[in-house]
């Protein structure tokens, strides 16, 4: 079985992000770039129900 690297697009579809965005940030940074700012990002969904979860 081989297992496939998901693309940049793809990350930034994991983390929340919209295409559209990602589109503008292509136009300026190289595909590496990309990949380490996603490190970056916290994915709101997760932090909100996180919080939830602890004042209720």
């Amino acid at each position: 079985m081989r297992i496939r690297k998901i693309i940049a697009q793809e990350v930034w579809r994991l983390m929340c992000l919209d295409d559209e965005d990602y589109l503008k940030a292509s136009k300026v940074c190289c595909e590496t770039l990309l990949y380490q700012q996603t490190g970056n990002f916290m994915v709101v969904n997760v932090i909100y129900y996180l919080l939830k979860k602890l004042f209720t």
